[in-house]
């Protein structure tokens, strides 16, 4: 039987059964059939098909007008006189060459939303007996850019998440192996034996406790507020006295982790074992000794019930007190060693994981993204479970769960697309018809088994995974981890002991404290197969998509799921600034999986055709900075320079050409109506979204292209830049809650970066294209300048968040730099257009001195 066969089997085999039931079995009560923990429908209404129809119609059209482009173009190119055949025949090339890639893009781009599917969680249907144990990991690695006090609320509300406390540990991962760091998690470790009981007795969302008491100060959204009436006796009371205590406590464990930043700044950092003097290079400390240490000790099986004596704040007596178990882990390091970033630090915590709980399930959470739904681990794992026939029938080959990106702190007009509502709400929704959505670096649960890099149940020889499947040359000679990893591949989570009796480590257990320092040491992984077909994938800054084509190629599909409300919110980039060096992490990091090994073009049978599409999708798009540059900087040489001869319009646009423009951008605003309406998400939402992608193609693209032109030909590395986060600040006068200008004033400071040079040139050139043709007297007669005039508008509309962030602030006023830039920018052409003019002299004359 084929792998293909085995995976139709059971799904045909339940529908044989049913066909055959007898009468006495339609007969029993409905509430004998298990209700199903996931229920997948698929977006089949008029909007998505016209939206399908429309696509296609599209893509028709972009035939017929390639055919008459080219075919005119050959016209044009035959009837130019002999001296200007070559001049004429590369624009007409360039041009048609920049077409070509625009709808090949929009192509690449719209076939894996056409599939879309929606998914409900019934997570109340979970038999609590069957829960498996769940491994939470976070990371941090630089405390300046990544504030402490954020992170430890993130710690908490994973603590006080809605899952038994015995089935749950969370590793903190420090990469920058910093002090403060540290001393932060024991902070929140303490207060947790206060908040999460707190969190447990009043039915606490959201469990962030920054986000709970100080809702609004600092953008975070808004608290649902317990009603009155859903409590009996004096339960309102107590929750308004046992709230103010516990924020009396929170504000003073704020204050400690507040005073350890601001003592820091003075210092440098100190080694965790012989405080010995680091250097700190790239926002990371680069030589350090590994850590692992258990702050909290595994819960037992059994509540423990809370006591009334007078050093508790609250009365606990009928609350379960206990706790997750949370373990400090920091990875040794040591100059001269590859260190593989991000990606380094999750296999580090994937190894030590093994030997301390080795739970089926992981779950990646960034270290300024909380649990926002407190059910969130509950859901999650209702994809991942067989539910004695009621769970879907895709569980058992589900790989991940990705969530959804939501923020706080971002402006009420999001300028900068942090949201991306686009990706999140169409392609992932539409790759979940699919083999799944991309993996995204953050908000997703793993089955620990397919991060071993083992194939799915359908593509396995029969008899389940081999037991020598765990060999030394791939996973490193630690016998007690490679014990672990047999376990977790041969293990059913759903159905074993496993899953209710974990094979936690005990507090005070110094062997397995030891062993997993051993495997966070930096030389563990020399000569094995980590990060190449094990674990989160080296080689590119963003191993998230590469981890999860490796997933899919092997295939093992994944699952997105919206939760309601959000499962996890996390913290946008501070600035402009900051967006795009976000934006040229990623886009330098597709380009480097696309000249690796693992391009999509280069994936076997298993990865769906589609599925193939969007890899390559996500892999190529900065490719689209060359042509787009072009184009926006082209039309002014000729405006500017008054020879008209020279321009991307200098041969007036035919009525056939015309037609086709039109009837390309009405498609166009067709596709992006349907879109919205089928995802759900508003028009603003769409348009923000397409301004951002210009700002985006314009600076941080073109500077992915370059980095990766220079690794491929030079071997120079990437260097990392990681994204600095908002601080978590309170505001301490009623005045400052209310401002809008204060609350997001952080988001509108100018800080100039060499990314933000090419787009304002675009700008600025664009604006005096636009100045330059209201000056001159023929463009209202002549189709090819007023055609010009509205691409230059079209730009510089794109463009207008760019220039709002260049302004400062949220200041409406024009700013003097940009009139500088149209300055600089008339200067630049004229010289441009000076050189084109001496060297066009210069071949002529060649050609006299040759005659």
């Amino acid at each position: 039987m084929s792998g293909k066969d085995r995976c139709a089997a059971p799904v045909c085999e339940v529908a044989r059964r049913g066909d055959e039931a007898s009468p006495e079995a339609e007969t029993k009560p409905a509430a004998a059939v298990p209700r199903p923990l996931v229920r997948t429908t698929h977006i089949s209404t008029t909007t998505i098909k016209l939206y399908r129809l429309m696509i296609f119609i599209r893509m028709g059209i972009f035939m017929l007008f390639f055919n008459w482009r080219i075919t005119n173009a050959a016209r044009m190119i035959r009837s130019t006189d002999g001296g200007d055949t070559s001049k004429t025949a590369t624009m007409w090339t360039l041009t048609i060459a920049g077409e070509l890639w625009f709808a090949f893009m929009w192509v690449l781009d719209q076939l894996p939303k056409m599939m879309p599917v929606r998914r409900a969680v019934d997570a109340a249907a979970l038999d609590e007996s069957l829960l498996p144990t769940m491994d939470v990991f976070v990371t941090t690695a630089d405390p300046d850019k990544e504030p402490p006090l954020t992170m430890a609320n993130t710690v908490l509300s994973i603590l006080a998440a809605d899952y038994p406390a015995d089935k749950v540990t969370c590793y903190v991962s420090d990469d920058a192996g910093a002090q403060m760091t540290r001393e932060a998690v024991m902070e929140a470790a303490r207060f947790a034996a206060l908040w999460v009981p707190f969190c447990r007795k009043h039915g606490i969302e959201v469990r962030n406790p920054e986000v709970y008491f100080n809702a609004g100060s600092a953008g975070g959204s808004k608290v649902r507020v317990v009603a009155r009436g859903s409590y009996k006796g004096t339960a309102w009371l107590e929750l308004v006295r046992d709230r103010r205590r516990v924020q009396r406590e929170y504000e003073e464990m704020r204050l400690r982790i507040n005073a350890l930043q601001a003592g820091d700044v003075q210092r440098r950092r100190r080694s965790l074992a012989d405080r010995r003097s680091l250097q700190r290079r790239g926002g990371t400390d680069e030589d350090h000794d590994g850590v692992v240490q258990a702050l909290i000790g595994p819960a037992g099986h059994t509540p423990q019930l809370g006591d009334i004596d007078g050093n508790k704040l609250v009365d606990l007596t009928s609350v379960d007190t206990r706790l997750p178990a949370l373990v400090y882990v920091c990875r040794e390091k040591r100059r001269g060693k590859a260190h593989q970033r991000k990606a380094g630090a999750m296999n580090a915590l994937l190894r030590a994981s093994a030997v301390l709980s080795n739970a089926p399930f992981i779950l990646n959470l960034d270290c300024d993204h909380y649990v926002n739904n407190s059910e969130a681990l509950r859901a999650s794992v209702c994809f991942m479970i067989e539910h004695a026939g009621g769970a879907s029938e895709d569980a058992g080959k589900v790989a991940f769960v990705q969530f959804p990106q939501r923020f706080d702190g971002v402006d009420p007009d999001d300028r900068y697309a942090n949201h991306n509502r686009i990706f999140f709400n169409c392609t992932e929704l539409g790759l979940d018809g699919l083999q799944g959505p991309i993996y995204v670096g953050t908000g997703c649960l793993f089955r620990r088994a397919a991060l071993y890099g083992v194939d799915p149940p359908c593509w396995r020889p029969l008899g389940g995974v081999a037991g020598d499947a765990a060999q030394p040359a791939k996973f490193g000679e630690s016998a007690p981890f490679l014990a672990s990893v047999r376990v977790a591949l041969n293990d059913h989570p759903e159905q074993s002991q496993h899953s209710t009796s974990p094979t936690l480590f005990l507090h005070d257990d110094e062997h397995a404290i030891a062993e997993a320092s051993a495997l966070v040491s930096c030389s563990y992984e020399d000569k094995t197969a980590w990060g190449r077909d094990i674990g989160w994938i080296y080689g590119t800054v963003t191993e998230d998509v590469a981890t999860g084509f490796c997933m899919h190629r092997r295939g093992w599909r994944s699952a997105y799921f919206a939760a309601a409300p959000d499962a996890f919110r996390g913290t946008a980039p501070i600035n402009l600034t900051e967006r795009l060096h976000q934006v040229l992490r990623w886009a330098a990091g597709s380009l480097e999986i696309f000249f690796s090994r693992y391009n999509a073009l280069l994936a076997g049978r298993r990865l769906h055709p589609i599925q193939r599409v969007a890899y390559l999708n996500t892999t190529v798009y900065p490719f689209t900075s060359l042509f787009l540059l072009v184009y926006c900087l082209f039309p002014a040489v000729p405006l500017v320079s008054g020879d008209a001869a020279t321009g991307m319009f200098a041969v007036p646009p035919t009525a056939t050409y015309v037609a086709f423009l039109a009837v390309l951008m009405l498609t166009l605003a067709a596709v992006a109506v349907l879109e919205t309406r089928w995802s759900e998400i508003t028009l603003g939402e769409w348009w923000r979204n397409e301004q951002f992608w210009m700002v985006s193609a314009t600076s941080a693209y073109l500077a992915a292209v370059a980095q990766v032109a220079l690794k491929v030909t030079a071997g120079k590395e990437i260097s990392f830049k990681l994204t600095s986060k908002r601080h978590v600040t309170t505001a301490t006068t009623a005045g400052a809650v209310g401002k809008e200008k204060d609350r997001y004033a952080e988001l509108y400071v100018v800080r100039w970066t060499m990314l933000m040079v090419p787009t304002s040139a675009v700008l600025a050139v664009n604006i005096a294209s636009i100045a330059a043709r209201f000056a001159g007297d023929q463009w209202w007669d002549a189709p090819a300048p007023a055609l010009g005039a509205a691409f230059n508008v079209w730009v510089v509309v794109h463009l207008y968040p760019f220039a709002l962030g260049l302004m400062g602030s949220r200041s409406k006023s024009l700013s003097p730099i940009l009139f500088l830039l149209v300055v600089v920018a008339y200067l630049a052409v004229r010289f441009l257009c000076l050189v084109l003019e001496h060297l066009d002299g210069l071949d002529g004359y060649l050609l006299n001195v040759k005659k």
